[in-house]
């Protein structure tokens, strides 16, 4: 081989290493801007959308928080509509999210920390409908425990998807590293271009390693509410794609904190107002039951305190309501000089329009009463006037007996209440035969029947309302009619504080611990026998009475 030859072929080889290293140094470029673009673009996408994400989870995990155990259910329900909008829009973002990533390895991360914002979601909702039901301490274990495991979960797929992201640069990294060694192993057998392609491989790792590092560390204080916009400046200054990409995280990052911050303060005005308007509620609250307190003392005081004495008979009369305000009332008025009218009477509803509605009734049939008429009559009357008066459409079941104290004989009406129950002096039980009669109020222009009955000395009339037939249990049973009647089987040789006495144990041993849920009243007048005479100073107090009642 000649010389001529030799130094061809010395060429050709330089030229073909030279090739070679050339085609090895494109290709490692080629590679790296690769994997730099995958970088970007999963970066992009993960701190984009998962910041979206992260801030809404905050805001409704915010104003979760802002509730207070003792809140009104307005300032729940006021809450809740704030919070309701949060979530829908954080779970339309979770969609989007989700289609917007095509890396299998990003959508897998994003899509387990997606469904442990969803599991969290579905706890708030269901704290805040234990809350709107009424089940506050429901809510409370919610809160503290599947609401706390959730938010540790969340925090838990946070950092394991930070750390994927992590990953991703550091494998970008890794495989920048591979291609520079690869370049350096090539340029070692070629020296004439070896320091040139190593400082050329030097200046491309750096000027895409450093900012996507840059842009790593950033998302990292970003996640931590500590980011300065100034951080990425020197890759912000840049005009190619990282500093595209830098600009808009950063433009991103700016927008972030700010609608954050923003919403801090919107949550901590929301936070004072709800305060501010819950003291109102407990003010309101407080004057509402003083006026309650105030009004259950006058209605206790409109009700007859003790029967008028004489010496045909005795009597006493209870009433308890279910709520602050009853709608049960019971009546005694003397009629004349030897009658005496008994009231037993239950108005539909409870409450303050119930007791309303009983001091209409108790007025009209007392006034009607008072000018003689007949116990038909009387009820006839109270009903016209109650069904012209009644816009709230309430009705009130009523028992009307006009008691002879000389004759010991009852005429009475009875308008759709409970028969009162009669205790004959030899102790047998019986109830007073129905009249048939309608409730008061539902229809104009009724008339009703009478009945009548002879009582005996020692004879004691029992008149109560559904209230204590119908007290339930726990189970829901009822202490009936039946038992009533049992409990008032030995009273004709019982005093009637005692009378009164066991009848209201009865009731309470079968009702236990359950609420009452109606007013419970009873009136109960024992009648002594025609006095052989009545003297005048007894005949003065029985005037007397009469006028005061």
């Amino acid at each position: 081989m000649t010389v001529k030859r030799k130094l061809y072929g010395l060429a050709a080889l330089g030229i073909f290493i030279a090739a070679l290293v050339a085609a090895v140094a494109v290709y490692s470029v080629v590679s790296m801007s690769r994997a730099s673009h995958s970088i970007f673009d999963n970066a992009l996408l993960v701190n984009k959308n998962v910041s979206a994400l992260v801030v809404m989870f905050e805001q409704s995990r915010s104003l979760l928080r802002s509730v207070s155990p003792d809140a009104g259910q307005q300032a729940i329900a006021s809450t809740f509509a704030a919070f309701d909008a949060i979530d829908q829009k954080l779970a339309d973002t979770s969609i989007d999210v989700f289609r917007s990533i095509t890396n299998e390895g990003v959508r897998a991360v994003v899509t387990s920390f997606i469904d442990s914002l969803d599991q969290s979601r579905q706890v708030s909702q269901s704290i805040f409908k234990a809350w709107l039901a009424g089940d506050r301490a429901g809510a409370a274990i919610m809160l503290n425990v599947d609401d706390a495991r959730n938010e540790a979960a969340i925090r838990e797929k946070l950092t394991i998807l930070t750390n994927f992201v992590d990953k991703l640069a550091a494998d970008d990294l890794a495989e920048l590293e591979r291609t520079q060694h690869a370049t350096i192993v090539v340029a070692v057998a070629v020296a004439a271009v070896m320091p040139f392609l190593i400082y050329l491989a030097f200046l491309v790792a750096r000027q895409i390693a450093l900012p996507i590092t840059a842009l790593t560390l950033a998302a990292r204080k970003v996640e931590r509410r500590k980011f300065k916009p100034e951080m990425i400046s020197h890759v912000v200054s840049q005009r190619n794609e990282l500093g595209a990409l830098a600009r808009v995280f950063q433009a991103m990052a700016i927008d972030v904190q700010r609608r954050q911050e923003e919403l801090e303060a919107e949550v901590q005005a929301r936070t004072r107002d709800l305060e501010t308007k819950n003291l109102q509620l407990e003010t309101s609250q407080q004057r509402m039951e003083t006026e309650l307190d105030i009004a259950r003392s006058l209605q206790g005081a409109m009700l007859p305190q003790r029967m008028p004495k004489h010496p045909s008979y005795s009597g006493r009369a209870i009433m308890r309501p279910a709520r602050e305000l009853g709608g049960d009332f019971y009546d005694f008025f003397i009629i004349g000089e030897d009658q005496i009218g008994l009231v037993i009477a239950d108005v539909s509803g409870k409450g303050v329009p119930a007791a309303f509605f009983m001091a209409i009734s108790r007025t009209i049939l007392q006034a009607s009463a008072r000018e003689g008429r007949s116990a038909g009559d009387c009820l006839a009357e109270t009903n016209t006037i109650l069904c012209e008066q009644n816009p709230l459409e309430m009705f009130v079941t009523v028992f009307y007996g006009i008691l002879n104290l000389r004759t010991g004989v009852m005429s009475y009406a009875n308008g759709g209440h409970n028969p009162p129950v009669v205790v004959h002096h030899d102790g047998a039980v019986t109830t007073l035969p129905q009249t048939g009669g309608m409730a008061m109020g539902i229809m104009p222009g009724l008339t009703y029947e009478e009945g009548a009955i002879s009582l005996e000395a020692g004879d004691t009339l029992f008149l109560y309302t559904d209230g204590i037939s119908e007290a339930m249990d726990m189970e829901g049973r009822e202490f009936t009619v039946e038992r009533l009647l049992e409990s008032l089987g030995a009273s004709h040789r019982q005093s009637l504080d005692i009378v009164v006495t066991s009848v209201t144990d009865a009731v309470s041993r079968f009702v236990g611990d359950a609420p009452q849920h109606d007013d419970m009243t009873y009136l109960v007048v024992r009648y002594k026998g025609s006095p052989d005479t009545i003297d005048s100073g007894n005949i003065g107090v029985l005037q007397h009475s009469a006028a005061a009642a």
